[in-house]
């Protein structure tokens, strides 16, 4: 922000995002039934001191709005004391100036997924993809090779929350079942070794592709969430011999 003639003055960062209760109140019945609850979007708001000369005073304003305008869509912020987080953010308010002569601004940004993800992801990169030191990716242990059935492997969120990853599956198997003994998905039908299956377990998406090709009927609609920690999966079928990766960002819950 040094280069636009601004610095953060002060940053309100809630811990956890407030909570939306869902309750139901029954007539001639004291107190509630809970259906248990839910967080809400996560609302930050910062305030910068415009830090340039009273000649570029406007031009730094103009900067800011440039910056935060909700036609820009989604931010990804990151802040100095948090190198290794992501909060992607949307303008939401209003950019407002203090009193007639105050350097203070504040922006109201609104998280509607509320929880920051890691800087990377997961996905397998290897010496020679062209990555540069500091580029931000690190050579990930979340991609097995399965040769046989009964074959387990173990899966490690370094997050603090739930995350539905981007399962994707290269090689040739015959009816394959991944257990990560809570649920079973099951990928029915043969593939080849050039075939490339793609399971997005996201909420808010939960597809099957193959080879970019909607595949959904091949499964048996169960997509795994990996709770933070690790979690040890089993794969069968036939004909195994696959390459199974993961990708996906650790979200945090701060």
């Amino acid at each position: 922000m040094s280069t636009v003639g601004a610095a953060l003055y002060e940053r309100r960062l809630p811990v956890l995002p407030d909570v939306e209760d869902n309750t139901l109140k029954l007539a001639e019945r004291d107190g509630v039934l809970d259906f248990g609850a839910t967080y809400g979007p996560r609302t930050l708001t910062l305030t910068f001191e415009i830090t340039s000369s009273a000649a570029d005073f406007n031009a730094t304003v103009s900067a800011l709005a440039r910056t935060f305008n909700s036609r820009r869509g989604v931010l990804a912020l990151e802040f100095a004391d948090m190198p290794d987080k992501k909060w992607r953010c949307v303008y939401a308010g209003t950019l407002q100036l203090g009193a007639t002569g105050s350097r203070l601004i504040d922006v109201q940004l609104r998280m509607n997924d509320p929880w920051p993800t890691s800087a990377q992801d997961t996905e397998l990169h290897e010496y020679g993809d062209g990555l540069a030191f500091g580029d931000g990716y690190f050579y990930t242990d979340h991609s097995f090779a399965i040769t046989a059935p009964g074959q387990t492997f173990t899966v490690n969120n370094a997050g603090s929350n739930d995350v539905g990853p981007l399962i994707r599956i290269t090689g040739a198997f015959t009816n394959l079942s991944l257990t990560d003994g809570y649920g079973t998905l099951t990928l029915t039908g043969s593939t080849t070794g050039t075939d490339v299956i793609e399971i997005d377990c996201a909420t808010d998406k939960q597809t099957v592709k193959k080879n970019g090709v909607n595949a959904y009927a091949m499964s048996n609609r169960v997509f795994p969430l990996l709770l933070p920690g690790d979690t040890e999966f089993t794969v069968t079928g036939a004909a195994v011999n696959v390459r199974i990766e993961f990708v996906f960002r650790y979200k945090y819950l701060y």
